[in-house]
């Protein structure tokens, strides 16, 4: 068509589709119903609690006797254990102080030295060289001089200054190290701790029954082979 101040051609309107259908909705499926788990098949260990179970009528004064042997069992190691560390202790003091004498301390000197090298057996028996020293300890308490015969199993020197420990009511009795103190003490806190330990395994023996039916099952074990 054609109009009037142009040479414009309009073009004809081309025509509308027509909207396709809307399919229905598809019926939702209901949910498949869960299928409950299926019950575990029992194993050894549910056999045996099972069986303990249904025995446990019987079981009950086996287990409460051998408890009880447990502990009796304890009973004897804790007194033995106690009685042999308690010598222990008693045998630490008196190292401890079996020097407490030499309280007062004075420097000296070594004097006249001879060393000598002495072929002595290891404790695999095997020859071991070791050196020697015989020399005189010459120390001053007051204004008196003390000469003293001393054997040294180390190298030392002539002149060489060392540290003497005596008694002051007897500046004879002398040493130069005091060792005996700290070994006496070591011994003290180990007998103190193991006999502790004992006494504290005794009480959990006694308050938790199955530590003292494990140990009654033990000391039957080994008095039955």
């Amino acid at each position: 068509m054609k109009r009037k101040g142009g040479n414009i051609e309009l073009q004809p309107v081309q025509q509308v589709q027509p909207v396709q259908q809307v399919q229905p909705v598809q019926q939702v499926q209901p949910v498949q119903q869960v299928q409950p788990v299926q019950q575990v098949q029992q194993g050894f260990i549910g056999s045996a609690l099972a069986d303990i179970k249904n025995n446990q009528s019987v079981l009950n004064p086996i287990y409460d006797t051998t408890a009880s042997i447990g502990i009796v069992y304890n009973v004897v190691i804790t007194i033995v254990v106690t009685i042999l560390f308690g010598i222990l202790i008693y045998v630490g003091f008196w190292i401890k102080d079996a020097d407490i004498n030499k309280s007062e301390n004075v420097l000296g000197k070594y004097k006249n030295v001879k060393c000598t090298e002495e072929i002595i057996k290891d404790k695999d028996n095997n020859n071991k060289s070791v050196t020697v020293c015989n020399a005189e300890i010459v120390y001053t308490v007051g204004e008196k001089e003390y000469i003293k015969s001393y054997k040294a199993s180390k190298l030392v020197n002539e002149n060489q200054p060392v540290t003497v420990h005596y008694d002051p009511a007897n500046p004879n009795d002398f040493i130069i190290e005091k060792n005996t103190y700290y070994f006496g003490l070591g011994m003290i806190i180990v007998g103190f701790i193991i006999i502790g330990l004992s006494w504290l395994w005794l009480i959990l023996s006694i308050a938790f029954k199955p530590i003292a039916a494990a140990y009654g099952a033990n000391a039957i074990g080994d008095a039955l082979t």
